[in-house]
């Protein structure tokens, strides 16, 4: 009597775990794509406070990073206050201030997302808090 595995098992093996794969690998990579628009998210919530603080001050919405009372960093720890876009390690981030009626926040996706989703912004207008991705695939899938 032989002990061991048959050809058919070992292949029934091999197709079970590559389905697990095939559904598996890309909703990790849509998690960890949402843990990084989760970063984006967060950086929109300290800018949004210090615009506010911004505009009790002195009656309108900057444009400028290095107006606001938080210090932002680049990738590289550099200061972002002269710098107009700031990029980070996942997204660059710029502003654009309509006097003291509304401002905007685009976070542009830097070079390595995932085929999917491909290059996209977020943009949060403020102060209302409205915030949506340049595709409906980002809406649908990374900021719900």
């Amino acid at each position: 009597m032989k002990k061991g595995f048959t050809l058919i098992e070992l292949l029934v093996v091999v197709l079970i775990i590559s389905i697990l794969a095939a559904v598996g690998i890309p909703q990790y990579f849509k998690v960890v794509e949402k843990a990084r628009v989760s970063e984006a998210k967060s950086m929109f919530t300290n800018i949004k406070a210090s615009q506010e603080r911004f505009l009790a001050k002195g009656g309108t919405y900057t444009n400028n990073f290095g107006d606001l009372d938080i210090i932002l960093k680049d990738f590289a720890g550099n200061d972002c206050s002269q710098i107009a876009p700031c990029q980070m390690k996942y997204f660059t981030f710029s502003m654009t201030a309509n006097g003291a009626v509304d401002f905007s926040i685009i976070a542009e996706r830097n070079e390595g997302s995932p085929a999917r989703y491909g290059a996209y912004n977020i943009v949060y207008n403020g102060p209302v808090g409205d915030i949506f991705g340049s595709d409906p695939i980002i809406d649908e899938e990374l900021l719900n």
